[in-house]
């Protein structure tokens, strides 16, 4: 004769101690979001995030945190990368505050997410919690934002049409591509947020725009006199990556030169760690001057490290990479001085 669940529970009730089965309390029933959906909060209109801990208040952290993981990836690139213009750049007070400006807004969005419900397992006594974030009020803040960076980008393309003067145009061009790339962040929170993963559209054509204002950065003439011996292979290194940055740098001194970058280089011995590797260190000391004023926009010294079995590759891979971090530093100066005009 089959037996039902509930005749089954009283007759355990009697002779044992309950099985698990028979231990589920029908007014604590599990809610249908600790296993990833909610009826109540749908995806399309909510981003929703689970937390299981041992305690209430570290469940309701880790479901707020379910959430902001939608979001870490693009935020710590744009954290970093701020980081990495402020060591670079000589006072970046526009880059700063566009990147300030769209962390407050990513805050913002993210400030949204409420803990909206709680269940503990009545077996495992462990702490379920649901924060949700309402995707309109989201996309709320985001396109407010959208649109403050939008009428900034709408005045920089206005000068950038208008200007003739090499030196104006790049300002205007810098602080345009400073705006897009800020831009492009916050769009790509609202395809998180917008339930159809749509983006807002620019107020005009990105396509042509860019291409505009990368031609007015590359009519600037930097040139680039290092001394010290071996100095051509940092030269040659330092005026590579100012190019691929969208200068038109050249080697050596010119007095026609809208930026001047001079410097001096020395490697020298390390003492070895005892094993087989020879290693040498090159330093640099860097200028560079506005070519029409003369004015120091940023001075700084740069050195690298390397190994090598032979002592003079070890020299050449250090001067390859100092290149690079010089190379870096001086396309953040750069911009950071033209933008601060």
């Amino acid at each position: 004769m089959k037996m039902t669940l509930p005749a089954a529970c009283a007759l355990a009730a009697l002779t044992f101690a309950l099985p698990r089965i028979c231990r589920a309390d029908p007014r604590n029933p599990k809610p249908d979001w600790v296993d990833g959906s909610s009826m109540e909060y749908p995806r399309e209109g909510f981003i929703t995030g689970v937390g299981a801990a041992d305690d209430r208040a570290s469940a309701e952290d880790r479901a707020r945190g379910e959430i902001a993981k939608v979001f870490s990836t693009k935020v710590s690139v744009r954290t970093d990368s701020l980081a990495s213009e402020t060591d670079n750049a000589a006072g970046g007070n526009f880059s700063q505050a566009v990147s300030e400006s769209v962390e407050t807004a990513s805050r913002k969005v993210l400030e949204g997410a409420q803990v909206v419900d709680h269940w503990e397992d009545p077996e495992t006594k462990v702490r379920y919690a649901l924060a949700v974030l309402d995707r309109a009020k989201a996309k709320a803040a985001i396109v407010d934002k959208l649109a403050s960076l939008d009428a900034q980008a709408l005045q920089w393309k206005g000068q950038l049409d208008s200007e003739t003067g090499k030196l104006v145009r790049a300002k205007a061009a810098m602080r345009l591509l400073r705006l897009l790339k800020a831009r492009e962040d916050l769009n790509s929170e609202l395809r998180v947020v917008d339930a159809s993963g749509q983006g807002a559209k620019p107020p005009f054509d990105e396509s042509v725009v860019r291409p505009m204002a990368a031609k007015a950065v590359a009519a600037l003439d930097v040139s680039v006199a290092i001394s010290g011996e071996g100095s051509s292979e940092l030269e040659t290194g330092v005026i590579e990556g100012l190019n691929a940055f969208g200068l038109q740098a050249l080697q050596g001194a010119s007095r026609d030169a809208d930026l001047e970058v001079a410097g001096r280089l020395s490697s020298v011995p390390m003492q070895g760690d005892g094993s087989q590797w020879k290693w040498a260190r090159s330093n640099a000391t860097i200028t560079l001057k506005d070519g029409h004023s003369g004015k120091v926009v940023s001075q700084f010294d740069a050195s690298d490290r390397e190994a090598s079995s032979d002592y003079g590759e070890a020299v050449r891979r250090s001067r390859v990479e100092l290149a690079k971090l010089v190379s870096g530093k001086l396309s953040g100066a750069i911009t950071a001085y033209f933008e601060n005009q």
